[in-house]
């Protein structure tokens, strides 16, 4: 984890903004004002699908419950359904998300946000992770990634057995006589 001021943090290789930022384990950012939530998703996220190529976003005045699907990106390794962190109904999208969507790359946590929510109970940002809570979750889930893709072999696997010493039964050879 690299500090780099300005409440952002390195973790992996992934930029967290920590201060006022708050998240969910689907690595969706909340940036609280008033009864509004601005919600974005996060490097992490942006950086699954890869270049983001077109943004599907909600109307205003959608109704939301937590959980529900709020908006789809489609990206050149795929689509992320961003599920909603709060209930709310959407008071603003970024419209220039339409033409520019590969602003989510860019800039996750400024200008690629997606929406803003009205809450409608604003104690659910209680039930969200601090960017503390964030970041350790975001160091567990790179670890295990990390150790899924390192490979592990066994001296006895890494030894290679000559061809004259396996039989014609292993090999698959049969007597054609």
């Amino acid at each position: 984890m690299e500090d780099l001021g300005k409440d952002e943090i390195i973790v992996g290789r992934y930029l967290v903004k920590t201060q006022k930022y708050y998240y969910t384990k689907d690595h969706v950012w909340v940036l609280v004002k008033g009864s509004i939530a601005r919600v974005g998703v996060t490097d992490y996220a942006q950086f699954q699908v890869y270049t983001i190529e077109q943004v599907r976003l909600p109307n205003i005045g959608d109704y939301f419950e937590s959980q529900d699907v709020i908006c789809t990106l489609e990206g050149l390794k795929g689509m992320l359904d961003v599920l909603s962190p709060l209930t709310g109904s959407v008071q603003n999208t970024n419209t220039y998300l339409e033409d520019s969507p590969n602003m989510i790359n860019e800039d996750p946590y400024e200008e690629g946000w997606i929406l803003e929510l009205k809450m409608s109970d604003p104690l659910e940002i209680e039930d969200l992770l601090s960017s503390e809570d964030y970041v350790e979750y975001l160091e567990e889930l790179i670890k295990e990634e990390s150790e899924q893709t390192n490979v592990i072999h066994s001296q006895e696997l890494m030894e290679e057995e000559s061809i004259e010493e396996i039989s014609e039964d292993e090999l698959g050879y049969e007597d054609k006589h």
